[in-house]
């Protein structure tokens, strides 16, 4: 068993525990120590206690003196209980030794402690793939306090002080045993960032396949294999060359919006957020105009934009626009802010 202690990992196989190993021995060491017992009872007239005396001193080969009668029959039973015994009783003391000095227990522990956490996972999200952009995108998952799992194939990844204890499941992202260890029917997302978009299409299609409803963000290398992904089934794709060529355009053409959506971005320099909220049809905001609602007053957030059911975004909409139920309000402010507009987006109390 492969266990490194400063970053627990969960494997995809399911073997035998040492423990369980070391039950099974101490079974077997059991049953031979009785069988020894009823044959030395049976052939040296022994009672019970002297029997099972008899048995465990000569396993043992402690060499104390025979009891009850010594015949023929004794001795080649007592040859053939050493030869079948000593191999039972060295194998459960190479497991016990295993178990105290080779860190067997203490990995198997360890694992445990790991399958429990995973057992206990909710609205988490499951990162496929630890590479460059795999290894951002869960540590801006774990900076924004969001739990998470990594499923990796190549085991020497994962050992950056950055995850030390996170949990990192090593094995094949496309098994669907792999995804159900990973707790895919209780998470809330899924990001597949393998090497190649082959890999992404085939883990989009076995979590689609297992859950229809999961949002799944997918990594595409090359272009023109954002069909595929679409397919498949991916809800969102992201091109990393795009995106950065993008970036690297903007920050010459336009740089100081540029610099504005980092302030947003970054919130180790500004306590500040951007959320899509949606009108519940019992909001006390729905009918309610911009200008009567007054959001920023009594929420101290910001509407950047409005989405009406069917209809496109409209950036800074006008004061007269009118709340509808299923309206989705693109809001930047602090947390605070934007949970309490939140609260009356789900059917909170008047801002007036």
């Amino acid at each position: 068993m492969r266990v490194n202690v400063p970053f627990p990992q969960v494997r995809d196989h399911h073997t035998d525990g040492p423990l369980q190993r070391l039950r099974y021995a101490l079974a077997l060491l059991a049953a031979v120590i009785l069988a020894g017992a009823i044959g030395y009872h049976l052939l040296s007239k022994l009672n019970a206690l002297d029997s099972f005396y008899m048995a465990i001193t000569t396993l043992f080969t402690v060499g104390f003196r025979e009891l009850g009668e010594v015949n023929a029959r004794t001795k080649i039973f007592t040859i053939f209980y050493l030869i079948i015994g000593l191999g039972v009783a060295t194998y459960a003391i190479s497991n016990l030794t295993a178990l105290l000095l080779e860190g067997d227990l203490r990995g198997y522990l360890m694992e445990r402690r790991m399958q429990k956490r995973l057992d206990d996972l909710k609205d988490h999200v499951i990162v496929c793939g630890f590479g460059k952009m795999g290894f951002q995108a869960a540590w801006e998952l774990k900076k924004a306090g969001v739990s998470f799992v990594i499923i990796e194939q190549d085991d020497t990844k994962g050992r950056s002080p950055r995850f030390a204890g996170e949990l990192i499941l090593y094995g094949n992202a496309m098994d669907e045993l792999m995804l159900e260890r990973a707790g895919i029917r209780r998470a809330k997302g899924l990001i597949t960032a393998l090497t190649t978009d082959a890999d992404n299409v085939l883990v989009t299609l076995t979590v689609k396949q297992i859950r229809p409803d999961l949002p799944v963000v997918a990594r595409s290398a090359k272009l023109g294999t954002e069909r595929q992904l679409r397919a498949a089934g991916a809800d969102h794709i992201v091109s990393p060359y795009e995106i950065g060529g993008r970036r690297m355009a903007g920050l010459l053409l336009n740089p100081e919006m540029m610099n504005f959506f980092d302030i947003v971005v970054q919130q180790e320099q500004l306590e500040l957020g951007l959320e899509r909220i949606t009108i519940a049809k019992g909001s006390i905001l729905v009918g309610q105009t911009l200008r009567e609602a007054r959001l920023r007053h009594a929420t101290g957030a910001l509407l950047v934009g409005l989405v009406h059911p069917g209809a496109v975004l409209r950036f800074n909409p006008s004061g007269d626009e009118q709340f509808q139920a299923g309206d989705e309000l693109l809001i930047m402010g602090p947390s605070e802010a934007l949970a309490t507009l939140s609260g009356l987006a789900r059917g909170g109390a008047s801002s007036r």
